[in-house]
């Protein structure tokens, strides 16, 4: 009797199973798409290469990976704030179609910057040009006060560090299902600015460690940011929102080269171990996680203590990409060599209304694909603006 007992236990051991939050998450995004960007040219190619890579023709899918990578001051974090105000804003207002994900958003804020008077500014500009001035005046309920119970859908996390990081990814499932103010509301945006926040410390961290593992011989312990990618990629799985994170621009692709060809609008990845699709030595390794990404999410909950558990938990996909974004400041062209000093302050206001323009040019590109395709908005005093007409 007892062998019997043991046989079916082993037995019921190798039969897959998931808990119902994948279960459910892995229906919704074949049903259901996660959202637009409201940025007419993105959305135009997104929607064209997930009609190749998937059976629909929407813009984002529920679980879509997008990197955001550029210098210092491209306009990466309002292109988060950007995000993060189309998911947490309503689908309509006042019977007014607005075209709001309407749902939850949560935010790493790793580089402490998060400026939440200007997110409230964004999201209440951009509710007021939709509706326009009759829908405004007719609402029952202030405009004010709607952006602000909006942002009650925000939820703020301020990790120090990479491992602090993947402890509170591996703690949200908890946290969304024990929060009043969350755990009835679907999870459609996590935002990290930025993923490199810890990119030196870890550096050092894994140069500490691999000069302590020469002197003993012992194996190094993976780069702090495994951790967290490993924990993001659990979350991706059981809640499939749609990740977006920003990333330094360290290092150019290509340098200008003696002949005068101009440097690389891209940058290598320096973050390791994640994906780097348009890198030689990544691409192969970056397009076999897509492909294991879009199999069957979890036949084995990871979570189980089972020996089928613990062996998916040796082979979980990596987190896949699915989409690169590159953000430069529109150039100002430099003064021609020949001009005088007369000359340059006589068109120095125009250079002037360039740069306070703030217009800054994307370049989307999917891995699998060397093609980018260009769009571009501006970050105004209230809003940002992706339509050449829309004014602040």
């Amino acid at each position: 009797m007892a062998d019997n007992t043991t046989t079916a236990a082993s037995l019921l051991a190798q039969i897959p199973s998931e808990s119902l939050q994948s279960l459910l998450a892995t229906v919704r995004r074949e049903s259901v798409s996660a959202g637009s960007t409201f940025i007419p040219a993105l959305d135009a190619h997104l929607s064209s290469a997930n009609s190749r890579r998937t059976t629909h023709d929407w813009s984002l899918n529920q679980g879509d990976v997008l990197e955001i990578q550029g210098p210092a001051a491209s306009g990466k974090t309002h292109l988060l704030y950007h995000m993060l105000v189309t998911c947490l804003m309503p689908r309509s207002y006042n019977g007014k179609e607005l075209g709001g994900w309407g749902k939850a958003a949560v935010f790493f804020d790793t580089d402490g910057r998060l400026s939440i008077s200007r997110l409230y500014t964004l999201l209440l500009s951009r509710m007021r040009r939709l509706i326009g001035p009759d829908g405004v005046n007719d609402a029952s309920v202030p405009l004010e006060d709607v952006a602000a119970q909006r942002l009650e859908n925000l939820h703020i996390f301020r990790p120090t560090s990479s491992l602090q990081l993947a402890i509170t990814l591996l703690h949200l499932p908890k946290y969304h299902a024990s929060n009043p103010r969350l755990q009835d509301k679907e999870i459609g945006l996590l935002a990290i600015d930025s993923l490199s926040a810890f990119y030196w410390r870890d550096r050092y961290t894994l140069e500490q460690l691999r000069d302590a593992a020469d002197a003993s011989t012992q194996s190094v312990p993976p780069n702090p940011l495994y951790h967290a990618l490993k924990a993001l990629q659990r979350f991706r799985t059981s809640h499939r929102p749609v990740i977006l994170f920003a990333n330094w621009g360290l290092n150019a692709l290509a340098k200008p080269s003696a002949t005068g060809e101009p440097a690389s609008p891209f940058y290598r990845q320096h973050l390791y171990p994640f994906p780097a699709p348009f890198e030689s030595h990544g691409a192969d390794e970056a397009m076999q996680n897509i492909e294991n990404s879009q199999r069957r999410s979890a036949s084995v909950d990871a979570r189980s203590d089972t020996s089928a558990g613990r062996a998916q938990r040796g082979t979980e996909t990596t987190l896949p990409l699915h989409y690169h974004i590159t953000l430069h400041p529109s150039p100002v062209d430099p003064f021609p060599a020949s001009y005088s000093l007369a000359d340059a302050i006589s068109q120095e206001h125009m250079r002037a209304a360039l740069v306070k323009k703030g217009e800054v040019r994307g370049l989307i590109r999917t891995p699998g694909d060397n093609s980018a395709v260009e769009f571009t908005f501006r970050i105004g005093d209230d809003e940002v603006l992706v339509q050449p007409g829309e004014e602040t």
